[in-house]
């Protein structure tokens, strides 16, 4: 009974010092305006927004590099929508959440370079489950200009279907976004 009782006290204290050998984790989101195509230039922008986990290792309190995309937010996205034969065309703004785990992986060095200190780039790619489209982008820290964060990438929805007046809406090809990651509170 005794031993029962350390091992269970063992296994406890195990568990609440794992996390802290982890290291700290960040939430930092990047919120970017997504315009709709040129043929429907009075419609404002929409706004996506992604949640990324920043995580830094134990020995390393003060840099934080990007793991996991866990959220995609859109919030009255233009899109254009085709519609089927004799239903003309119309403009659908898509507002929308997916809760995601994507993984972000460092890219690789350029060849023949040595990873100059302080510096990384790290990319991710998504495509929808629910339409026909994807989101990629980059999250790195440059060497020159300002050292602030940054990320960049693209957005391309291809066939979406909403709704019967809403069919085969798009992007019309990919929007190039760009946005600094800040810390959410």
């Amino acid at each position: 009974m005794r031993s029962g009782i350390t091992l269970g006290a063992a296994l406890a204290i195990a568990l609440l010092i794992a996390p802290l050998a982890d290291g700290a984790t960040q939430i930092r989101q990047v919120q970017v305006p997504i315009a709709g195509s040129p043929q429907t230039p009075s419609t404002p922008p929409g706004t996506m927004s992604l949640d990324f986990v920043f995580k830094n290792k134990r020995g390393s309190k003060h840099r934080f590099t990007p793991r996991l995309l866990t959220r995609i937010d859109f919030s009255k996205v233009p899109l254009d929508c085709s519609n089927g034969s004799g239903e003309g065309t119309s403009q659908l703004l898509l507002t929308t959440t997916f809760n995601t785990a994507v993984k972000i992986t460092k890219a690789p060095q350029p060849r023949g370079r040595k990873p100059k200190p302080g510096r990384y780039a790290f990319r991710f790619a998504y495509g929808f489950q629910t339409f026909t489209g994807s989101l990629s982008g980059t999250i790195d820290k440059p060497n020159h200009g300002p050292r602030r964060l940054r990320s960049q990438g693209s957005l391309d929805i291809q066939d979406l279907d909403s709704n019967p007046g809403h069919t085969n809406c798009s992007t019309r090809g990919p929007k190039q976004w760009g946005g600094l990651p800040v810390p959410v509170l």
